[in-house]
């Protein structure tokens, strides 16, 4: 079993790790590194967050996360990772497909805040509904569609 997590560095900062486990209850970690690297001053410079659980795909294992940047204005982005290493990270979004755009997205508890947990794929129409909160008092959600070239 894999598992794609939040962590915290010694600076303060959050990063995306990956663990194992043989029983889902014992869990190490799978590397000695993050695996999504934070990018100074881009829209995922602060935090990177799984979303949605990944979706496997003929491409690679499909990673929906949530990001921040050194303002703390959160976005969703995705990265793909190799499927039979799921530590090896083979591509990812350079600008997020969800940002706060709306009041209702923009003004809450905590401001600037878009943040995916939860999608369903709608077979009828080859697309993904994705569920998001905004500014941590709303709920949203949103079609997209997702196809993977690589």
């Amino acid at each position: 079993w894999w598992m794609y997590y939040l962590g915290t560095a010694s600076d303060k900062r959050d990063y995306m790790g990956l663990a194992f486990s043989g029983d889902l209850l014992h869990w190490s970690d799978a590397t000695a590194q993050p695996v999504l690297p934070r990018r100074a001053g881009a829209f995922d410079s602060r935090v990177m967050e799984p979303g949605p659980p990944p979706i496997v795909t003929d491409a690679g294992i499909l990673l929906i996360y949530n990001a921040a940047d050194d303002k703390l204005v959160y976005t969703t982005a995705w990265a793909l990772f190799d499927k039979t290493d799921p530590s090896k990270l083979i591509a990812r979004a350079e600008t997020p497909f969800l940002r706060p755009q709306t009041d209702w997205q923009r003004v809450g508890q905590v401001p600037n805040v878009v943040f995916t947990e939860g999608m369903v794929k709608d077979k009828s129409k080859d697309e993904w509904w994705i569920y998001y909160g905004g500014a941590d008092k709303y709920i949203g959600a949103s079609r997209i569609r997702i196809s993977i070239t690589h």
